[in-house]
């Protein structure tokens, strides 16, 4: 924009840091992706401080509900309970956990933060001598969250006033000065109020632990407002009315500026005659609560109003920015080369994004990556009026956010992902967007024999265990990282799996009395028993590392996370091809597979094996069985008796001897199978078959 303009068109500035905060737009981020699965959704409250927002939300089916409503809640696989940015009371999260119900835990880590400190708090001073003070506003929903943690109670003060008039108490003065105190802020109180806080507790209790839990986005809206206060004859504070952060924005903006406004959509501006600030200085800031959409809203409308009197190209105009040498600003994609992305920024210079700017990942594509038309995030870096082009980075911007993001990593415990860069002496180098995180060997996830080489070029998962801005240090754990997902991969398999679930695992090894199966980051169990219907000595004979196998749950033992299966399917059973094809009387060849001292076993087809006793060997006197037969001989037999309960079968080649003298089976005398005696360690052998004592005959030994 040139001078002239400058001085005809009235001058807007926007707040950098307006709209939704981290906390906040990961709770959207996470609802929006829950309203696309099409779940009915239970917000308990609502989502944000934004009637406009909550509207739209009400208007895609979410449902705002209480804390007791949550026991009408309807256990089904379609519904979720959404916890806000805000937090909860300690017994919501309990019963929640404890609960059958599906939830979405979208606390901010900031709130989750002083959570934790309250609660270590606590539990470390095993005395229960502690006073927890918050300042904050007792009726907030973040503040009861945040109270629920300290469990022998605490003090909450809206300001110093309020702290100061109950420590004027001498009884109150002196029950405190003989406990531990901590002191906690709510996230969105105002910078001022608790410096005043911090300075009376300080003066008065030297000893007090005082935890500094203003978010540090709300502490830098509130230094931004102030100083576009002093500068602007109008301040506009966009914002949900009971939004508490956008109210503190909206005083601290009164306090410097006689002519602020706090509105919550672009249409209250014609309550408050904004047309008669044309050729003044108007800022523009919002709370954050309140959506990008509807600040783009106020924007323009604030433009046609203040500008009214011109055509709708000069209109458009007015609206384009003056942007200087490090200014962050949001442009949009209107090319796309593999080297550069240019960017429209609604000046007369075109934007030129390098892809040294953009990442540091070279097999990035950014024709597949990015999209013409879409929106994107840019430092200016510098500008060159002889070309009419000007310098961007995206690198830098997401540098910024991602120190943010890590950060909170860091406070949450959340995973975040990253590409292997390189591996290097003691580690690797992974790139988290534009940061580099070091990854120590230790921390790989990689035997101290394997090469770490196998991992560059991969995306993984990391746990943020050290941040050193000042240092530019970053270290992350992959193995910490694993753990966490390995572990709640576990715990939701064992949640939903069932006795007779089917599944197609990976053999991932094999011991003597079995074989284990990857099922998808759970391992089950195939004994060796259930692992063939077929007569096997190891499970190497059937199964080797690496394959694929169709297994289905036998057993589930879920408190000790064990897991039985079974690959023996009951079509496949040898015992019933075997009735299905074979009846007493019937004259077969069976193979002789093992040799007892009162008589032998042989296989009628794979997996069913029949007895043929001594007595039953030849029309002959038989003492030793393998002076007359041997293992693998093949030898023809008559089925002379099944048992099918006991899955038993008694053969006879003596009837087949008996039938060719006599050219007749009436005069075989074999209507009950002699008695075999059970195998037991060792046998010992009679002289004479007719001393031998008789057991039921067994399948097979």
């Amino acid at each position: 924009m040139n001078q002239n303009n400058e001085k005809k068109y009235n001058r807007i500035t926007v707040a950098e840091n307006a709209g939704f905060c981290f906390g906040v737009k990961r709770a959207v981020d996470l609802m929006n992706a829950e309203i696309k699965n099409g779940s009915r959704i239970y917000s308990i409250g609502e989502l944000i401080h934004n009637r406009i927002f909550n509207e739209q939300l009400i208007a895609s089916g979410v449902k705002f509900i209480t804390r007791d409503d949550i026991d009408r809640i309807p256990d089904s696989i379609d519904s979720t309970i959404f916890i806000r940015a805000h937090g909860e009371r300690k017994d919501i999260y309990d019963k929640l956990e404890n609960s059958s119900l599906k939830y979405i835990d979208a606390t901010c880590p900031y709130v989750k933060k002083i959570h934790k400190i309250v609660s270590d708090n606590i539990i470390s001073i095993t005395e229960n001598n502690i006073i927890t003070i918050i300042i904050g506003d007792v009726k907030h929903p973040e503040v009861e969250g945040i109270m629920s943690y300290a469990e022998n109670g605490c003090l909450c003060f809206s300001g110093a006033v309020e702290l100061q008039a109950y420590f004027e108490n001498t009884d109150n003065y002196n029950n405190a000065s003989g406990k531990k105190i901590i002191m906690v802020a709510q996230t969105t109180l105002s910078v001022e109020t608790w410096k005043s806080c911090c300075e009376y507790v300080k003066n008065n209790f030297p000893d007090a632990k005082i935890y500094d839990t203003i978010c540090f986005v709300t502490e830098t809206r509130q230094k931004e407002v102030a100083i576009l206060s002093e500068s602007s004859e109008l301040i506009v504070v966009v914002g949900g009315k009971t939004s508490s952060n956008t109210e503190k924005l909206y005083k601290i903006a009164k306090e410097k500026c006689s002519d602020a406004i706090h509105i919550e959509s672009a249409d209250e501006l014609k309550s408050y005659s904004v047309e008669r600030f044309r050729n003044k200085n108007i800022a523009i800031t919002a709370g954050a609560s309140t959506p990008y959409s509807i600040i783009q809203e106020v924007i323009l409308k604030m433009t046609e109003i203040i500008n009214e009197e011109l055509s709708f190209a000069e209109l458009l105009d007015s609206t384009f920015k003056t942007l200087n040498t490090g200014e962050r600003v949001t442009g949009i994609i209107s090319a796309i080369s593999p080297a550069e992305i240019h960017v429209d920024l609604g000046i007369k210079h075109t934007g030129i994004l390098p892809f040294d700017e953009i990442t540091e990942d070279s097999s990035v594509d950014l024709q597949k990556e990015y999209i013409i038309g879409n929106p994107i995030d840019v430092i200016v870096v510098k500008f060159n009026d002889s070309e009419g082009t000007v310098l961007l980075s995206k690198k830098r911007i997401d540098s910024l956010r991602n120190w943010d993001t890590v950060n909170d990593s860091l406070d949450s415990g959340e995973i975040v992902y990253g590409k292997v860069k390189e591996a290097i002496k003691g580690g690797l180098i992974v790139l988290f967007d534009s940061l580099r995180v070091f990854i120590p060997a230790s921390q790989s996830g990689v035997s101290a024999n394997e090469d770490l080489g196998t991992l560059v070029g991969k995306k993984v998962p990391m746990k943020i265990i050290e941040v050193n801005k000042f240092k530019k240090r970053i270290i992350g754990s992959i193995r910490q990282a694993t753990r966490v997902i390995n572990k709640k991969s576990k715990d939701e398999f064992f949640d939903n799996v069932e006795v007779g679930q089917k599944f197609t695992g990976t053999v991932r090894s094999i011991v003597p009395y079995g074989v284990f199966v990857d099922l998808g980051g759970v391992d089950g169990m195939i004994h060796i028993t259930q692992l063939t219907w077929n007569r096997i000595k190891d499970p190497s004979e059937v199964a080797k590392v690496g394959d694929k196998i169709d297994v289905f749950i036998r057993e589930i033992d879920k408190e000790k996370k064990r897991i039985s299966l079974g690959c023996k399917l009951e079509e496949d059973n040898p015992w019933v091809k075997f009735e299905n094809s074979y009846k007493v009387g019937d004259i077969l060849e069976a193979k002789i597979v093992n040799i007892f001292p009162f008589g032998a076993f042989a296989e009628i087809i794979p997996g069913v094996d029949g007895l043929i006793h001594i007595s039953q060997i030849s029309d002959k006197s038989v003492k030793n069985v393998a002076d007359v037969l041997s293992i693998g001989e093949t030898v023809g037999v008559k089925i002379t008796v099944i048992k099918t309960e006991a899955h038993k079968v008694s053969l006879s080649i003596k009837a087949l001897l008996i039938t060719g003298n006599d050219n007749s089976t009436e005069s075989v005398e074999i209507a009950e199978t002699p008695k075999v005696p059970e195998i037991l360690e060792t046998t010992e052998t009679t002289e004479t078959t007719e001393k031998v004592e008789i057991a039921e005959p067994i399948e097979q030994a």
